[in-house]
């Protein structure tokens, strides 16, 4: 892995402490971290001492660009416009945006 450029993949980032773990870790291994793919952004607050979203201090502090493929703002459009699922689901990631989000 020595100088090999090298994708971090994952699902979600709660607090980003996985992804800084593995960032960690290769750099040890001299691997060089390009950046962060993510399946969902919850854009959900790190802590309350920093107001950032996880991805954003991921960004920031590894100085890495961290990309999602799906935001929480457009899973809501996407419940919004769906008539697959009861209107449950969007309240219930709307409220959950709402105590957690950034």
């Amino acid at each position: 892995m020595v100088n090999k450029r090298i994708l971090i993949v994952d699902d979600v980032i709660t607090a980003g402490t996985a992804i800084r773990e593995s960032f960690d870790m290769l750099k040890k291994i001299n691997a060089i971290p390009v950046g962060v793919s993510i399946a969902l952004d919850r854009a959900e607050k790190r802590s309350l001492d920093d107001p950032v979203s996880a991805v954003q201090a991921v960004a920031r502090d590894l100085e890495i660009p961290v990309i999602s493929i799906v935001s929480l703002p457009q899973l809501q459009s996407f419940l919004r416009k769906s008539h697959d699922y009861e209107d449950e689901v969007l309240v219930s990631v709307s409220d959950y945006r709402k105590q957690y989000g950034v």
